[in-house]
């Protein structure tokens, strides 16, 4: 390899020998894998996988092997630069003028004093860089003042992890591959191009596999996973929640197969409810009452019970009841196979038979040894993501597939379904429980503080509305709608007047939806800055622009965070260090620690070290002088040292790796040694959003839709489905699905040559799937240019006529269609799904705030 000294920068070591293989983590995805990287003479040569990890065990996938080649990419950011023209727009020559860090630096720090002092809510944050946020971005934003935090938006599974909060509590969601014999992967590719550690779960899959399991893809695409399963079942887009609403009526009312012991004693499927739905409580202890079937009474949930009723109706105190399962059976009963199959276009029989499939397999009622210990056994489980979130009505959509586990009692048991670190070693944090039994997410594992069932619901001020929705983690879609439409949204005590945007490592205008308000939403922004290793799509807005380091140049102390991504497949607890292989090239500075020079700079320092000494834990030995500047590497050093102790600081990390834990049975199967019960009927959804809706309607935002804020899910078609249903003979006929392809992740690694080239070799990755009928009716052909058009925006690209895609559905992969000139590898690239989505607040989950996927569009033939 030869490496231009211009390009490699700081990495330049003439006359220097040296040969050194050294621990980091990889960057180019949320695993966070523990790497190796060869240098020689201060050149990266080589990246693999670090055999000492538990997160790679010596393993790394097509981007990890790739990554050293964008260190060396000669369209890095090179200096700080500043806008001279004041008109913005796309295709407007920013006329970039080259300055100094200090100066840079002194006009943001000017500009944050002017805001702060008048109103702190006028700077907004973005960021999608996982291993910072906790650690400094948050805490950051806290420091100055401002609640407006936003991450990524479309792209982010923000539909996924509140009902992983609220049923496994956790912020992720796995599946136990070392037992598990039937997988049913539905709008997910886990074990395939997705997982929480990839190459564990990918080894794993690969060894279930071999072993015997059966796995069912459920999908409009036939994906990577798909292609690889024991069977791919298509579906018609935004119509998945209909099939797993379908199954649930046939194992419970048809083959009445469920795991009754299981969800009397591990979920709120006993609960007694009156004719509202609510739960029947005790006269004195206000705790929700179940039915004593031997005794013939009502007992708090808590009270020793002979055995508790699922079924019948009883009196307590005078009013009728019944238990919580005995009413969602009843319901579920207007989901018919015959009705699911005309939704979804799955036959009645597939639907059938794949439920009697998993019912078999998960052998309700058996047991295993593993270590001493005899535990339920229920290889059998379904893993949904993405794809069946990707609605307006995300959260009813999500749920009945979860809830497939839980009737089969397939939940934190060997071979089940089970989220990622609920128990920590020697129970340094195990699952807390609200005042009705059910689960609340334990400190380690929450984003922000996570409690659906004591959210405080009001008028305050934030523009993510993240008072208003008890669920919502993450609202950067609602920001948007915050911000271009204040009139209509009056849930802020002070209206959000957006002063500035700070961005860093994020691509908001490439991940966001609605390309034409996005733009629109950047340019009414007074002042821009971004941080990041190029001139991207968003920060040709920006008015300074700071160097950002390349993953392989960065410290972060743990970015492998318990909270998200340390698999209880590793069968360990470990904590490892991403660290500087090569200096930083050119005037490349870690954005952290521009963030804390500006805290400096802009006057409140004193405020940011306050908050770190409590919110990282600090012991009082390591705690921050609040008038001290420091670095991130210091503040890492006694984040370490808080948890370690003396001899296992920064330094340790960066000679040794990782510290390991092994994990014991109770921690990675922890559901029958913990005192919690699962919610398998959402009283708490019910609640939330009936509070909601008093606060909406008093601020006078009737619009505002509570209507999917339901105990127990229903279906509701997505606004394409909707459409498409009336208009049957609108030349819109077809609706858009999103996929992920294997080799790239969110918009990241598009400027990778070596990973471009592996995608120009892909047969779909940069081409628009449609299916071959309704392609010959169109007259096209494959290769062919075609446009792609919704009502929102359309795209041009070239068409790959396949079977491999639902006849109703248009794939398009994620992540392309950059334009900006300085990311000339990926310019052109594909298409730029998003562009193509609409956001309105009907296409908006008002319970998770995750976004419709689902475009209505039509498709034509274009002019090479």
């Amino acid at each position: 390899m030869v490496i231009d000294s211009k390009v490699q920068g700081k990495t330049s070591t003439v006359g220097k020998e040296e040969d050194v293989w050294i621990h980091s983590a990889c960057d180019l995805c949320n695993a966070n894998c523990g790497i190796r990287v060869h240098r020689v003479n201060g050149v990266v040569i080589k990246i693999e996988g670090d055999p000492n990890c538990p997160g790679s065990l010596g393993t790394i996938c097509a981007r990890g092997n790739a990554g050293l080649i964008a260190l060396y990419d000669p369209n890095r950011l090179k200096t700080p630069v500043k806008r001279t023209n004041p008109e913005k727009g796309i295709g407007v020559d920013p006329k970039w003028q080259p300055i100094s860090w200090d100066e840079g630096l002194n006009i943001v720090a000017g500009k944050l004093k002017e805001i702060r002092k008048d109103n702190p809510n006028g700077l907004l944050l973005c960021t999608f860089d996982t291993p910072v946020i906790a650690q400094v971005y948050l805490n950051w934003a806290a420091a100055f003042g401002t609640v407006n935090t936003m991450g990524s938006s479309y792209n982010c599974g923000s539909g996924i992890h509140p009902l992983t909060y609220l049923i496994n509590g956790t912020f992720q969601q796995e599946v136990d591959l070392d037992y598990c014999n039937y997988l049913i992967l539905t709008g997910s590719q886990y074990g395939f191009t997705a997982g929480v550690n990839i190459p564990i779960t990918a080894q794993k899959m690969a060894d279930a596999r071999m072993r015997g399991m059966k796995v069912v893809v459920i999908d409009p695409v036939c994906t990577n996973a798909a292609s690889k399963a024991d069977e791919w079942i298509p579906i018609r887009p935004g119509t998945d929640g209909m099939l797993a609403l379908a199954m649930l009526n046939v194992m419970i009312n048809e083959l009445k197969t469920y795991d009754a012991e299981y969800l009397k004693k591990y979920t709120n499927a006993p609960y007694l409810l009156n004719a509202g739905g609510d739960y029947v409580r005790d006269g004195k202890t206000n705790k929700p009452l179940v039915w004593d079937v031997k005794e013939g009474k009502a007992k708090p949930f808590d009270a020793k019970a002979n055995d508790c009723a699922l079924a019948g109706e009883y009196t307590v105190d005078g009013q009728k009841c019944k238990p919580a399962f005995d009413v969602m059976a009843e319901h579920f009963k207007q989901f018919t196979p015959e009705e699911a199959a005309r939704i979804t276009t799955v036959p009645a029989k597939t639907i059938r038979r794949i439920s009697k499939e998993f019912v078999d397999a998960a052998k309700i009622g058996s047991e295993i040894e593993i270590d001493g210990h005899k535990l339920p056994y229920r290889p059998a489980a379904v893993h949904a993501f993405k794809g069946v979130i990707a609605h307006a009505h995300a959260t009813i959509s999500g749920l009945p597939f979860i809830l497939l586990n839980l009737v089969v009692g397939s939940m934190y048991v060997p071979g089940g379904y089970r989220g990622t670190n609920l128990v920590g070693p020697s129970s340094s944090w195990t699952a807390d429980v609200e005042a009705d039994g059910m689960i609340v997410p334990p400190p380690t594992q929450s984003f922000q503080g996570e409690n659906y069932y004591t959210h405080e619901i009001g008028n305050k001020d934030t523009a993510d509305l993240k008072n208003m929705m008890a669920f919502s983690m993450t609202g950067t879609s609602v920001y948007q709608l915050c911000l271009m439409h204040p009139d209509r949204f009056k849930t802020m005590t002070k209206p959000c007047d957006p002063k500035m945007l700070i961005e860093a490592r994020s691509n908001l205008l490439m991940n966001c939806e609605n390309f034409a308000d996005t733009v629109q939403f950047l340019k009414s922004i007074p002042f821009i800055v971004c941080m990041d290793t190029e001139i991207n799509e968003t920060s040709e807005f920006a008015d300074v622009v700071f160097p950002d380091t390349y993953y392989l140049e960065r410290l972060n102390i743990f970015p492998n965070r318990m909270r998200i991504n340390i698999s209880p497949a590793s069968n360990t607890f470990y904590w490892g260090i991403q660290q500087p292989v090569v200096e930083p090239a050119f005037e490349a500075r870690d954005w952290k620690d521009v963030l804390l020079d500006l805290a400096n700079r802009a006057g409140f320092l004193e405020d940011l070290n306050e908050i770190f000494n409590i919110k990282l834990g600090l012991k009082e030995k390591y705690k921050l002088n609040t008038k001290n500047v420091y670095s991130y590497g210091e503040i890492g050093d006694r984040i370490a040292k808080s948890m370690f102790g003396e001899e296992m600081g920064l330094q340790w990390f960066k000679d040794n790796g990782y510290y390991t834990i092994k994990r014991k049975v109770e921690e990675s199967y922890p559901m029958p040694f913990i005192n919690v019960r699962i919610p398998v009927y959402f009283e708490v959804i019910k609640r939330r959003g009936e509070e909601a809706r008093k606060v909406a309607d008093s601020l006078g935002m009737k619009w505002w839709d509570t209507s999917d804020y339901l105990p127990i899910p229903v279906f509701k078609p997505c606004p394409a489905y909707a459409e498409k249903e009336q208009n049957p003979n609108s030349e819109f006929s077809f609706i858009t699905v999103n996929y992920k392809v294997p080799m790239h992740y969110h918009t990241v690694t598009t400027k990778n040559p070596w990973l471009n080239e592996v995608a120009e070799r892909h047969p779909y990755a940069y081409k628009i799937m449609i299916n071959s009928v309704p392609a010959k009716k169109l007259g096209i052909k494959d290769g062919d240019m075609i446009w792609v058009e919704s009502k929102a925006g359309k795209v041009k690209g070239r068409a790959k006529v396949t079977e491999c895609i639902h006849i109703d559905a248009v794939g398009i992969a994620g992540g392309f269609g950059s334009w900006s000139k300085h990311k000339p590898i990926g310019k052109g690239k594909g298409v730029n799904f998003n562009s193509l989505l609409s956001l309105t607040p009907a296409h908006v989950d008002w319970i998770s705030t995750a976004v419709d996927g689902c475009a209505l569009v039509k498709v034509y033939k274009a002019e090479e």
